[in-house]
């Protein structure tokens, strides 16, 4: 049983046994790795505070063929997600994006392009970066890393998106102007210009470069939360909690709150 290392992110942790726990990671290597912490429930654990949700670290484990779990030999805090532990919202956030990996990412498939976006995200957010604007970000590309969302061109018919803004159609999935949009079948959202233009950004820039424009960041949030939710085929309550911190700063229609 040779040890393998990598550098990973904890995504999730539950308890097992009677002082164990599981730690779903995912590394740089590996993908999608759930590993037995032996030990990790106990008040002296060896691995303190390394396993909690949204950590860098630098992991070791064990695995026999034939089982799905690994057993964790060691993992050593590289970078805390603790700092975001002062603002609930970017907090909340982070756990958001964690939840999303765990939910679409694959066990055992190595990724260096998700791990790539789950590091940048991360530090973005510790930046204190808009959250909004750095969940938008992070759905748009995990959804494009997973097949299903395009990088909007022109319509079918060569008109751009500059004035009208665009129709999307999950079902292609595709984007259409509004005049050829009924030719498409019921839409599954419709984008402002302004959102798109936002949304060329985060194709060629990094979060940290991207500029916080509030109302089509938040256009771009709620859009991306529907389409996670669809393809995932389930609404996920760590969204729910995002957007419940969320709508006392933003109001109702999405502009301050009163």
């Amino acid at each position: 049983m040779p040890l393998k290392q990598s550098r990973a992110f904890v995504l999730r942790t539950y308890a097992v046994a009677e002082a164990d726990r599981v730690a779903v990671l995912f590394s740089g290597d590996e993908g999608k790795v759930r590993a037995w912490a032996r030990g990790a429930r106990k008040p002296k654990s060896r691995y303190g505070g390394a396993l909690d949700i949204g950590n860098e670290v630098e992991a070791g484990w064990y695995e026999r063929e034939g089982r799905e779990l690994v057993h964790l030999d060691r993992c050593e805090l590289v970078t805390s997600a603790l700092p975001l532990a002062r603002d609930p919202v970017r907090a909340a956030a982070l756990g958001y994006l964690s939840r999303l990996v765990d939910t679409f990412a694959p066990d055992r498939e190595a990724d260096p392009r998700l791990f790539r976006l789950i590091s940048a995200c991360r530090d973005a957010l510790l930046d204190e970066r808009p959250a909004e604007l750095i969940v938008a970000y992070f759905e748009a590309w995990l959804l494009r890393l997973s097949g299903l969302y395009p990088r909007p061109g022109r319509c079918a018919c060569g008109a751009g998106f500059e004035e009208g803004g665009a129709v999307f159609f999950a079902a292609g999935p595709v984007y259409a102007c509004t005049r050829c949009a009924p030719g498409h079948g019921e839409p599954t959202d419709r984008l402002s210009a302004g959102a798109l233009g936002l949304l060329e950004t985060f194709w060629i820039a990094p979060p940290s470069a991207s500029a916080p424009e509030a109302p089509a960041a938040r256009e771009l949030f709620r859009f991306h939360g529907r389409l996670t939710a669809g393809f995932a085929e389930r609404a996920l309550p760590a969204r729910h909690a995002l957007e419940g911190l969320l709508e006392p700063r933003v109001g109702p229609a999405g502009g301050p709150a009163p």
